[in-house]
């Protein structure tokens, strides 16, 4: 991966994040955090999925990366951790799986459905259970960190 296209993704995933944010009324403070954890989650995945050409341990590592940034985000400028994950996981949600998987049925290719159904699914689920590890990881370091 070349420093151009780190650079491009970056920017155009936290274009995308942010424009997400702005169409779920994320608050002015939040809106840049929230586009540089996008940005930087889907370039951990991008560079995944191009090196060993596993989308759904890309999605869970690079959604673990985002589900921790998030909560030390929502520490240091004190708001909601969902939002900071909600809008950082928004560029590896796999819309176009979900989109190539109903092609492929509508063309009755149903083989092709189900392996792009399949992949969509462990993404989708790889994602969700990355953002439960995170929080619990996340909230044990630091709840460790207060007691001390």
């Amino acid at each position: 991966m070349t420093i151009a296209r780190i650079l491009f993704d970056l920017v155009v995933a936290g274009i995308a994040t942010a424009g997400f944010g702005l169409l779920f009324r994320t608050e002015g403070k939040s809106l840049l955090p929230c586009a540089v954890i996008g940005g930087l989650g889907y370039i951990v995945y991008d560079w995944i999925v191009l090196e060993y050409a596993s989308a759904p341990v890309a999605a869970f590592i690079s959604c673990l990366l985002v589900g921790l940034i998030a909560e030390v985000a929502a520490r240091i400028l004190k708001g909601p951790t969902i939002v900071f994950a909600t809008m950082g996981i928004i560029p590896m949600v796999p819309g176009y799986g979900m989109y190539r998987t109903m092609e492929a049925v509508v063309q009755a290719d149903y083989e092709r459905a189900t392996a792009v159904g399949m992949e969509t699914i462990l993404v989708a689920g790889a994602i969700a259970l990355s953002l439960g590890f995170a929080t619990v990881v996340a909230r044990r370091l630091l709840s460790r960190r207060r007691v001390r």
